[in-house]
């Protein structure tokens, strides 16, 4: 087969080697090819208003499908087709409207407006010269042979169509068994969830027991702190960040010293924080903040019923406007809430507490501030078991000013004991001081005991 074809090609190149090249020629290989387009297109636009358009009674015309269409030659893999290859030998291709260029005019390349006989033949023709062009141009684009071609299933002519099976896909799609092997059945798809939650509890004790005869004197004492942290925050991964943390310290403190009150507490806070943001530019957002905070128990002086503060007495809202710069790396998180335009609200309900230590007028029970804040919270993981946390506040009326700086130093012995360091570092000169006392106030409280996050 192999050795007829490449005879076959011989002889072809031999033949029409002088016309192949004549340049007059190629330009009518390219209207050839042109027309052939347009006249199958041309084909497909009537047998769509064949099968389609229905007439002026509304029947639509249903006429037998061409199995063998004339046009198959122009998808079908490129090959040597023997009529083409017995028309060259033979130099039937020539035609004398190549000559004539009258008769170009007059036959318009292709006959389009005769029989569809004739127009079919004319068809054929012009596709056999684009075949024979290629075959002298670029014979290494033959791919195959009319047998082969002609050996495929679609074009057999005596292939009657099958009968198709009339099964409902609802049906199949709710069989149990059916699978479709194309796709992984192990796959899960979900929902994206933009939200992410966490939460940490801890219940950490202090003792020290020093006998009424020790010879430095002293004073046993026991304390104990619980804590949680709630965080829930939402991140869409583009524009919106909503950030939700719920805090809670409460330690007791018992002493010998203080007859009055068996126990007092030594840490109280309850704060609730909420942050919108909006993307800005990089990693900067458009911020709205809501912060309150209070305390859950009374605190007392020692040996004395006086009541010191209580829950919202006081009690803060503080709601700020600004920008926030984030930025989360692997051990570090960093997020600084600048606002030009921040209210504060004090309030004091109880009636036993001085107002004027928190800043409010006697007679009052709350104070409105406009003015402007700072914030920057921070978590630094120095190593898997050592984290430090730090959480600066700095807020102004530009008469008055109050700073807090918090600092917890988490040492994890393992998934459930650990070490916490609390330091709270406070700045407020606008209430008034006693005696010598300063503006600055301290808290420090090192603890040991069980924690757990989640």
């Amino acid at each position: 087969m192999k050795v007829r074809l490449l005879f076959f090609t011989f002889l072809i190149l031999l033949v029409s080697a002088a016309d192949a090249q004549t340049s007059n020629r190629r330009g009518y290989y390219k209207k050839y090819f042109r027309n052939v387009v347009t006249a199958y297109s041309d084909y497909l636009n009537k047998k769509v208003a064949q099968y389609w358009l229905p007439d002026s009674t509304g029947r639509v015309y249903s006429p037998e499908l061409e199995i063998n269409p004339i046009y198959y030659r122009l998808f079908a893999p490129l090959a040597i087709y023997n009529s083409t290859v017995s028309k060259a030998m033979n130099d039937s291709l020539q035609d004398d409207f190549v000559m004539d260029t009258s008769r170009v005019k007059r036959k318009e390349i292709l006959p389009v407006h005769l029989y569809q006989e004739e127009k079919d033949e004319a068809i054929i023709n012009a596709m056999d010269r684009a075949l024979v062009n290629v075959y002298l141009n670029s014979p290494t684009m033959v791919e195959r042979t009319e047998e082969q071609i002609m050996g495929q299933r679609v074009f057999k002519e005596d292939i009657m169509p099958e009968q198709p099976r009339k099964q409902n896909v609802i049906d199949l799609i709710s069989q149990g068994s059916w699978n479709d092997p194309s796709i992984n059945q192990n796959l899960v798809i979900k929902k994206p969830n933009f939200w992410t939650q966490a939460a940490s509890v801890s219940l950490q004790f202090t003792q020290n027991y020093i006998s009424q005869n020790w010879y430095k004197g002293g004073e046993s004492n026991n304390s104990m702190l619980s804590g949680l942290d709630i965080s829930l925050n939402y991140n869409d991964q583009q524009r919106i960040q909503f950030d939700n943390r719920l805090e809670w310290k409460l330690g007791f403190i018992s002493s010998r010293s203080d007859s009055v009150h068996k126990y007092k507490t030594n840490t109280d806070q309850l704060r609730l924080t909420s942050k919108l943001g909006l993307k800005a530019f990089y990693s900067w957002f458009y911020t709205v903040q809501v912060e309150f905070s209070t305390q859950v128990m009374g605190s007392y002086k020692t040996n004395s019923k006086e009541v010191v503060s209580s829950f919202m007495a006081p009690g803060y809202l503080k709601v700020d406007f600004g920008m926030d710069f984030k930025k989360n790396l692997k051990n570090f998180t960093f997020s600084s809430v600048i606002s030009p335009l921040s209210y504060k609200l004090t309030y004091v309900g109880d009636e036993d507490v001085d107002v004027t230590k928190f800043g409010v007028e006697e007679g009052k029970k709350s104070k409105n501030d406009i003015g402007s804040n700072l914030q920057i919270n921070s978590k630094w993981t120095i190593i898997p078991s050592v984290v430090w946390e730090s959480r600066l506040s700095y807020y102004t009326t530009y008469k008055r000013a109050e700073a807090e700086w918090e600092n917890t130093f988490n040492f994890q012995l393992n998934r459930y004991l650990s070490t916490k360091l609390f330091v709270h570092a406070r700045y407020d000169d606008g209430v008034e001081k006693e005696d010598d006392d300063s503006y600055i106030q301290l808290s420090e409280l090192l603890s040991f005991g069980l924690s757990y996050s989640f």
